[in-house]
């Protein structure tokens, strides 16, 4: 584990009059969770998502529980068989799931033209999807926002200083047709010169699927597709595979080849430098976590949370098939060697670690 765990005291950090002043503790004083010694730790959760941010968290959780990131290796290329994608004569098929879909509405395959690719901006209905776009046009030439064109909520608040025209088009769970329609409008409107792929997760309602369809099939003076990423097939897998595969799909909805693809190569090496060194490392797969979140609750298995844990051969405590609150008295019974801390959560040291409520 770590040698960065403190076993001679822990340190605490106490604002005083605006100033911090670093407290040690005498180990025999040490209290709440702090009393078996567990390496603690920060990760962001907002990043435990399904695009290439999740590699972020898991570096992150990495040096908390072993120590020093190993060094950077490329991954065996090997044959990539993508099951999302179909090169087709004069195109590409794409499809969003595995099959595996527990969302409201199930992803069909969509056929774009070598034309459409060639001219195709993007519509992002997911943060997640314009992570990935981000991560592709790191070192290329030209802005990932003249590719992705228009987005909703999530994506504003997550790049408030994009290069989109106009503003948000709503939020990801209740699309309004009526905003989409008037991002073409007027004389700063989206041209109606390109191809466009509109992308949702597959878990919104059928209901709003259902208005999606209708309205698009209105704007006859656009050609657009609707394509939709069934998110359960990206979260209950035992691999990181259904997340590449998305990756790589949408990298070739926009004319990036695998090979090119840099958020794609970027996350199977990193994976495979952590996978790599685990192999090696006599305490992986010892090591008892819990990870608690900013409302208290502690992610178990079926959830990308759980997906970090299996690859950085860590034992969930969280037994549970869900995101659930813990009990305290199942914490200290269990007492886990890693601790995780979301870094939304604002609680000090001493409230997260029990010592003080």
């Amino acid at each position: 584990m770590m040698e960065s765990k403190i076993t001679a005291a822990v340190i605490a950090v106490l604002f005083i009059g605006g100033a911090a002043a670093v407290t040690m503790l005498p180990l025999e004083d040490r209290e709440g969770w702090y009393a078996w010694d567990p390496a603690v730790g920060d990760v962001d959760h907002q990043s435990i998502s399904a695009t290439p941010k999740i590699i972020n968290a898991i570096e992150q959780m990495y040096v908390t529980a072993y120590g020093k990131l190993p060094p950077r290796l490329e991954a065996p290329k090997g044959t990539w068989d993508n099951p999302l994608t179909e090169r087709i004569d004069g195109g590409i098929r794409i499809n969003g799931s595995l099959g595996t879909s527990g969302g409201a509405v199930t992803p069909v395959p969509v056929t774009f033209t070598d034309d459409d690719v060639r001219n195709m901006k993007v519509i992002s209905y997911g943060a997640g999807f314009t992570d990935s776009f981000t991560e592709m046009f790191k070192g290329r030439d030209g802005s990932v926002w003249d590719t992705v064109v228009a987005a909703g909520n999530s994506t504003w608040n997550a790049y408030p200083d994009n290069g989109m025209k106009g503003s948000t088009l709503g939020s990801e769970w209740n699309i309004s047709f009526d905003a989409l329609n008037a991002a073409f409008s007027g004389d700063d409107g989206l041209s109606k010169e390109h191809a466009y792929c509109l992308i949702v997760w597959g878990y919104v309602g059928q209901t709003v699927h259902n208005s999606i369809m209708s309205g698009i099939s209105s704007m006859t003076d656009v050609k657009m597709s609707v394509l939709y990423i069934d998110y359960y097939s990206l979260i209950n897998s035992d691999s990181f595979d259904n997340i590449l595969y998305t990756v790589d799909a949408l990298g070739l909805l926009i004319g990036i080849d695998t090979d090119d693809n840099r958020a794609l190569s970027d996350l199977r090496d990193r994976l495979y430098s952590v996978s790599k060194s685990l192999e090696t490392d006599p305490a992986a797969g010892t090591l008892k976590v819990y990870m608690e979140l900013s409302t208290g609750n502690s992610p178990g298995k079926g959830t990308l949370a759980q997906l970090c844990f299996d690859t950085l051969m860590l034992d969930n405590i969280n037994t549970t098939g869900s995101t659930t609150k813990l009990s305290d008295e199942i914490v200290v019974m269990s007492s886990p060697d890693v601790i995780f801390f979301d870094i939304a959560d604002k609680r000090t040291i001493y409230q997260k670690m029990r010592i003080v409520s």
